[in-house]
């Protein structure tokens, strides 16, 4: 169920329109997906690993890593679902979304990537890379120290964004 409800939100996405808004809000989601993986590293007792490789399912002792081309339609993700970094995290939300239809105790996880999705949803752009997280025509936020940075940032409620 929950694996079949994230592959239709990111099928969902209008990704021929993604990269054509860009606000305010979307840079704050990207903070938020920052705050909310900090938070999970904490959370478990885990050191901190960079935002481009952090596959939570992983790193909660699953090794079934899935390839998002078997769920989701790729082609349509266009160059958007070229940038390496983006794409893995796509995959990380879907092996995840797997886990938890395994054992629902996992179920809060799927939270950590709301924001991420959303901006996408939104048809906002990220670019991650090892160093720095760039919310194309807004922010540019640099990851060194990104855990010292995010994980006391006040939470940024999802249900009340301005458009």
């Amino acid at each position: 169920m929950n694996l079949q409800t994230a592959v239709t939100r990111i099928n969902t996405i209008n990704w021929e329109s993604v990269g054509t808004r860009s606000s305010e809000i979307e840079a704050d989601l990207a903070r938020e997906y920052l705050r909310r993986l900090a938070l999970f590293f904490r959370n478990t007792s885990t050191k901190p690993l960079p935002p481009s490789i952090a596959n939570v399912a992983n790193i909660l002792g699953d090794e079934q890593e899935i390839e998002i081309s078997k769920y989701c339609n790729v082609e349509a993700m266009g160059t958007h679902g070229s940038n390496v970094y983006v794409y893995k995290v796509f995959e990380y939300y879907l092996q995840l979304a797997k886990l938890v239809d395994l054992d629902h105790g996992y179920v809060n996880y799927l939270l950590i990537y709301e924001p991420f999705i959303k901006i996408f949803e939104r048809e906002g752009l990220v670019v991650l890379k090892p160093g720095e997280l760039n919310v194309v025509g807004r922010a540019h936020i640099p990851l060194n120290h990104w855990y010292d940075k995010f994980i006391d940032m006040e939470p940024l409620d999802l249900n009340n964004l301005e458009e």
